[in-house]
């Protein structure tokens, strides 16, 4: 286990982030607190969601955003572009997040 300042982490991060890649633990002090640098598992990203529906959202976007991880988000898309009765052609990100609000 390594204990590092918040500077010393600052100014090194990618040693420190490489360090925890190869499994080797990592605290970050700042102040009266301290930090656990850990990575982040597909697990944590979807904690949220239940497991029946949880899917990968590459297979639906190639950002991967977390928004596709969810099948109940992709069936309430799908079916607004079946109701609507039109084909849709996004090209750009306002309007994909225009989409998403008005549905």
């Amino acid at each position: 286990m390594k204990i590092v300042t918040s500077r010393e982490f600052r100014d090194h991060q990618k040693k420190y982030f490489e360090m925890v890649d190869n499994n080797e633990q990592i605290i970050v002090k700042r102040k009266n607190r301290a930090y656990k640098l850990v990575p982040v598992s597909d697990d944590d990203l979807l904690v949220d969601i239940p497991k029946e529906f949880r899917c990968d959202p590459y297979e639906i976007s190639p950002s991967g955003d977390m928004f596709w991880a969810d099948k109940r988000n992709v069936e309430k898309v799908k079916k607004a572009i079946k109701d609507k009765e039109v084909a849709l052609r996004l090209s750009s990100k306002d309007e994909i997040k225009n989409l998403m609000e008005n549905l």
